[in-house]
């Protein structure tokens, strides 16, 4: 009687679909350690709210209404490959209304939801960020960086991994949580 209850919860472990959750500041990882899980991750799509919003056709909004617009784009998509029996990555940034709706979105569509905050020092990010830009032949906007950053460290994180990514490699950041998804 245990060992059937226990082959149904692990059968439904292994084929249930997965939303991971990526949150924390610009420059902490998120994007490339999603890369990093996509290649690791069969049948996972990754969704971004900064390549849905690139996405929006153009207009004169406030980026704050569109980042919502491009949320709900990632919220129709979501459902859309979880009925496909895709499991996700998602990066964008996670307020407590977000998460509840993706959560619920997950309990419809029997899904796992894993929560992680990719965290580094703030020079760090500052550091990354400022790389990135100049790739792009691009100026920072450091009080832009820093009103994110405080954004983003005043939440609460109480039911996420935290992923310290100045300790560990993108590579080693993905298999702790390949690690997680796969205990």
């Amino acid at each position: 009687m245990f060992c059937d209850k226990l082959t149904e919860v692990l059968a439904m472990e292994i084929t249930s679909t997965k939303i991971i959750l990526l949150d924390g500041s610009k420059g902490a990882g998120k994007t490339t350690t999603g890369e990093i899980l996509l290649q690791h991750l069969e049948g996972t799509v990754y969704l971004s709210v900064d390549n849905e919003r690139r996405a929006l056709p153009r207009s004169d909004k406030h980026i704050t209404e569109r980042n919502k617009e491009a949320f709900e784009v990632i919220m129709e998509k979501s459902a859309q490959y979880l009925d496909e029996g895709k499991n996700l990555i998602i990066d964008c940034g996670l307020i407590d209304e977000r998460v509840a709706r993706i959560e619920a979105l997950a309990g419809e569509k029997n899904a796992r939801v894993y929560k992680f905050l990719l965290k580094a020092l703030y020079e760090t990010q500052l550091d990354r960020v400022r790389s990135r830009d100049s790739a792009k032949d691009k100026e920072t906007d450091e009080a832009r960086f820093k009103e994110v950053h405080d954004i983003v460290h005043a939440k609460n994180f109480a039911d996420f991994t935290v992923v310290d990514t100045d300790q560990f490699s993108p590579a080693e950041v993905a298999d702790r949580i390949l690690a997680i998804l796969f205990i």
